[in-house]
């Protein structure tokens, strides 16, 4: 076997097992413990993960997709030591940094400050090597005004912020990093993209967990794919995103692999696209210019006209604007279904917004409007409106408009 370097990551043939179903008292916990009759049971066992390889070399990056309960945020949790593998071999060289769990690793009742030294010193460092990132990491995390605050009066965007500034600047060798960038805004994330992008330039190797396949393929090489703890695909990114496409609509696969019906499995949303009005690519729009979203996305299942929602989100997390395919504003009614892999454009005939950047969310909704199948985000894009910035006092929307005057004697 090739030796191992510091920054590689190795899973060879691993395998998590849960036993499922409440203990209740420590009488029938004991009992359980020394029951074969309870071990032996298959209803009670679930393999999280079963037979799982794959390597990592320094500087690399990989993400782990899947639908929910694939076994993607239990990989992470395996090389975070925060659980044990049941079967198989796990082999981390270097510092691990992780962001897997919102929150995790914080003491609620110590200071943004005090907390920073906390998970400094459970990483290894000593309270000098801290003291010498301290600044970088506040200013990254953009909370000087609430560093020494209870960060248990901190919202789920700022222990988001604090987490990951701690996570990419004690000098990783390797970073894992779960769902929770979704939590923060879209200049923040950002800045999280290139600061990983940084670290990879420098060797960490990053390990990578998003439903956000846009995201995914922006930030990584290779992905492995995860359905039901079953390890489908191994390979080059965009291979791994258009193998997740064709599984998801592949009817053998609920049945070989137990996963959900294809009511349950739903949409996945591949790639959220901005393009201006030739239909190109861009991230730079002028006032009053007209753009196009275009998602991708593949279903398992013809879904006849299920609501979708998509809002356009300032820099600082602010919703600006937010339209339905039911609202009906001229009276229309959309009829339309989503079947096979395909796409569908959202067109925003005149972007009357001040000067700034903006990402749109789209979110794919069950026909009743209460329950979100798939969502998606797309990258960053820019309006310049000159003279016309945004200052807390002006708000986001500048609409045309024209102004008429009493006449004068």
């Amino acid at each position: 076997m090739k030796p191992l370097q510091d920054g590689t990551v190795l899973f060879h043939n691993v395998s998590k097992r849960y036993r499922l179903g409440s203990l209740g008292t420590m009488r029938e916990t004991i009992s359980s413990l020394t029951s074969k009759k309870q071990e032996d049971d298959p209803s009670r066992i679930l393999w999280a993960l079963k037979d799982i390889s794959f390597r990592v070399e320094p500087g690399e990056s990989l993400g782990l997709i899947g639908p929910n309960g694939a076994g993607k945020t239990t990989a992470l949790k395996l090389l975070s030591n925060i659980t044990r593998q049941t079967e198989g071999t796990i082999s981390v060289n270097g510092r691990v940094s992780s962001l897997i769990e919102l929150g995790a690793g914080f003491h609620p009742e110590l200071t943004g400050r005090e907390n920073i030294f906390l998970n400094g010193a459970i990483l290894g460092l000593s309270r000098r090597e801290i003291g010498d990132k301290l600044d970088k990491i506040i200013a990254f995390a953009e909370l000087e005004r609430f560093i020494d605050t209870p960060v248990k009066r901190y919202s789920s965007g700022m222990y988001v912020r604090l987490g990951f500034a701690v996570a990419a600047h004690v000098e990783p060798q390797i970073l894992l990093v779960d769902e929770v960038l979704a939590v923060g805004d879209a200049n923040f994330r950002q800045k999280c993209i290139a600061r990983m992008d940084e670290l990879r330039s420098l060797g960490t190797t990053l390990l990578f967990v998003s439903h956000n396949m846009h995201m995914v393929r922006r930030l990584c090489e290779d992905a492995v794919l995860l359905m039901a703890g079953k390890l489908r695909y191994y390979g080059a990114i965009d291979d791994a995103i258009a193998k997740y496409e064709y599984l998801m609509h592949e009817p053998s696969v609920a049945t070989e692999l137990d996963l959900p019906s294809a009511v349950d499995r739903g949409v996945l949303i591949s790639e959220i696209t901005i393009l201006d009005s030739k239909g190109e690519e861009s991230s730079l729009f002028q006032h009053g210019e007209p753009l196009v979203v275009e998602v991708r996305f593949s279903t398992a299942h013809v879904m006849h006209a299920p609501v979708i929602r998509s809002r356009i989100i300032s820099d600082d997390n602010t919703v600006v604007a937010m339209v339905a395919t039911h609202h009906k504003r001229s009276g229309e009614k959309l009829d339309f279904s989503l079947s096979g892999s395909d796409r569908f454009y959202l067109n925003l005939h005149s972007l009357e917004l001040v000067g700034g950047c903006y990402s749109v969310e789209v979110r794919i909704m069950d026909t009743t409007d209460t329950s979100t199948i798939a969502a998606g985000h797309s990258n960053t894009f820019c309006v310049e409106s000159p003279g016309f910035a945004y200052e807390s006092d002006r708000g986001r929307y500048l609409p045309t408009v024209s102004w008429d005057f009493p006449e004068q004697d």
